[in-house]
């Protein structure tokens, strides 16, 4: 299943390793290079990003708060698990 992260980005849910809340991660240095790498491969994502979603094929930058991107993966998960069930 697929998930929306604002904008035109899209990405499969099983593909996504973590969800970070850029507040939380510009104190340590590391973060902040994480970051930069991530705003540099979408530009315009960078302004307005507020969570830095990473997946086994790169970094996205989301407009949307960290706990709604996990939300939206959250129901995602259960649909698929109930479609798989009812087959």
């Amino acid at each position: 299943m697929f998930v929306h992260l604002g904008g035109d980005v899209v990405v499969d849910a099983r593909d996504v390793v973590a969800i970070l809340d850029l507040a939380r991660m510009q104190r340590a240095p590391d973060a902040r290079a994480l970051v930069t790498r991530a705003a540099a491969a979408a530009p315009a994502a960078g302004a307005a990003a507020r969570t830095l979603v990473v997946t086994v094929r790169g970094l996205h930058l989301s407009p949307l708060a960290s706990e709604t991107v996990g939300r939206r993966i959250a129901q995602r998960v259960q649909m698929r698990g109930r479609v798989t069930a009812e087959m």
